[in-house]
This record gives structure tokens, C-alpha cells and sequence, in this order.
């Protein structure tokens, strides 16, 4: 069961991480000449509500602007040349990304070898982290599942959860059996529950990596407003943009700790 299960969501995981890249969430960069004037450059992003421009030279992207930067003289006396650690490829994954972003508040993309694109903290509420999100609680839903149906045969993880969670969970079950969907009790169950589950499980709390039961708790409250904001466009996936990238990659390790466990 567990080699299924591992082999099972680890195969998902690896089709987002190769399809789920930088290249769909970065815009094109906005650019000035070098020679160009900096009040002039400065006036124009604040009219646009750009902080930042690329700096052209000859057709080539070679540095960038910052607009609270931007003093007298030329373009040229305001720019910064790119380093190594403002860079990253069109097809880094997300996930790498966010890793990244924990320490930068923007980031220039590269497509073959030459700066095109940047990636900012407010690309975080674009769609395809959304759909990250959305994919990766579903993996850990999916985990979880496998994990409390093997640590509890016979549904005796229902003495986890209070009656009224229970009942819920029966109610839906019997509203698919009517449709002819049913799956399991446990299906039927909502990602809360299954926290409860994890948290009150000694076993799973430790096979999932969490140091605490309230390190465990926090987290699946944190997962369950991530995942209500996902499901409803017109929310911000998130309030705060940099807890959102540690809740995701505090998911990531979860299910990488859990992979881990099963070598």
C-alpha cells in the first residue's frame, strides 16, 4: 500500500513541477534607453505605477532601474547591472521560485540566455499559483487518505472526529450513494477532519515531519484558508504574500517528508 501510494502522488507531483514554471507567471519587462533621461523615466513609471524598468542598450536588456532610485542626469548614472542571484531561468519551477522569492522581492527571467521577463510579488496571485495551490493540497488530501485508511483498518479513525463531523461526513457519503458516486466514508470526510485525524495520531503527526501538535494544527488551519481562497477566483489566494510562500512550501516539504519516510 505504500509503495502505491507513494508512487501514486509522486507522479503527480512530478507532472506540476515540470509543467507549472516561471514562464507562466512573468510579464514582459517594461524597458528605457540608457541614455535616457531619469526624471523623464521616473515620471513615466509613476504615471504607469511601475517600481521597476529594464535598461536597454543596443537591443539588449542589460540592467534595470528602480523608480525611488532615479535621481538627476541620465538613465546610465541610475541603473543597476544584474547579478546572478536577481536571475532565474523560463523554466524554473514554481516551487524553486518561491524558494527563491523568500529573499527577493522581484526576479529578471531569462529565455535563452537574455533577461525578457521579471516575476514580482504580486504575480503571486495569478492563476497558475492558484492552480500550485490547488494541486498541492490536492496531493496531501490525497496522501492523507492512504495514510489514516492503513494507520486505522476498518474506519476506526472515526473515533478521531466528533459526531457532528461524522454525521456530516455520512450525510454527503449517502447523498453520493444516491448519484451513485460513493467512494468511502473517509472520502467524504473534509480536509479538517482529516487534520483532526493527523494531529490527534501520534504516528502520522512525526510521519508528516511536524515538531509539535500545534505546529500540526497550525498548519492544516493554514492549509484550509489556503485552499477556501482558491476555490473562489475572485479572493486573494492569500492575505499576505510572503506567508503564502511558506504555507506552500511548508506543503511542498510535508509531502516530500512523508516520501521521504517511505524510502
Amino acid at each position: 500500500m505504500k509503495a502505491k501510494t507513494n508512487k501514486g502522488y509522486e507522479k503527480l507531483k512530478v507532472i506540476y513541477e515540470k509543467n507549472l514554471s516561471v514562464d507562466l507567471l512573468a510579464e514582459d519587462l517594461t524597458t528605457c534607453n540608457l541614455h535616457d533621461s531619469s526624471p523623464a523615466i521616473k515620471q513615466e513609471m509613476t504615471e504607469k505605477d511601475f517600481d521597476i524598468y529594464g535598461v536597454e542598450e543596443n537591443g539588449k536588456i542589460i540592467g534595470y532601474v528602480l523608480r525611488d532610485r532615479l535621481t538627476d542626469g541620465k538613465v546610465e548614472d541610475n541603473y543597476q547591472t544584474f547579478h546572478s542571484g536577481d536571475l532565474v531561468s523560463d523554466s524554473t519551477s514554481l516551487i524553486e521560485l518561491l524558494e527563491i522569492l523568500q529573499n527577493k522581492n522581484y526576479l529578471f527571467v531569462l529565455e535563452r540566455n537574455r533577461v525578457t521577463k521579471i516575476v514580482t510579488f504580486a504575480d503571486l496571485q495569478k492563476q497558475p499559483i492558484r492552480m500550485l495551490a490547488f494541486s498541492l493540497i490536492s496531493l496531501l488530501e490525497m496522501l492523507l487518505i492512504s495514510l489514516i485508511r492503513e494507520e486505522y483498518p476498518n474506519e476506526s479513525w472515526k473515533e478521531k472526529i466528533s459526531k457532528e463531523r461524522l454525521n456530516k461526513a455520512e450525510e454527503m457519503l449517502n447523498i453520493r450513494i444516491e448519484k451513485n458516486e460513493a467512494l468511502t466514508l473517509l472520502d467524504n470526510t473534509q480536509l479538517a477532519d482529516k487534520g483532526t485525524i493527523v494531529v490527534k495520531t501520534d504516528k502520522l503527526t512525526e510521519q508528516l515531519g511536524f515538531e509539535s501538535k500545534s505546529r500540526c494544527r497550525e498548519f492544516f488551519k493554514n492549509i484550509e484558508t489556503l485552499r477556501n481562497n482558491t476555490a473562489h477566483a475572485q479572493e486573494e489566494i492569500y492575505h499576505n504574500s510572503a506567508e503564502l510562500i511558506d504555507i506552500i512550501l511548508e506543503l511542498d516539504r510535508v509531502l516530500d517528508s512523508n516520501a521521504r519516510s517511505e524510502r
